[in-house]
């Protein structure tokens, strides 16, 4: 329905994994900077289970983007 009225869907291509419990936060930092390129959308959750990886991946995914050049806006909720 949303193609019929125009519009595309979009969807990530790098996944965090900070979900996975299995997981380290090491493995889940070296996870998205070995797979995100110019135009990647990744996707990190919001959640308890996602919480102690997202915590300590983010803050290393940002700054390593930060020094790459990119910049980061927030979004404002309307």
């Amino acid at each position: 329905a949303l193609k019929q009225m125009g519009y595309d869907v979009i969807m990530w291509d790098v996944l965090s994994g900070d979900f996975d419990t299995r997981i380290s936060a090491t493995e889940c930092t070296n996870n998205v900077l070995k797979h995100t390129k110019a135009g990647s959308i990744i996707v990190f959750h919001d959640s308890e289970k996602a919480y102690e990886r997202l915590k300590k991946t983010l803050p290393v995914v940002l700054n390593d983007f930060t020094e790459q050049g990119f910049t980061f806006n927030a979004l404002e909720n309307s």
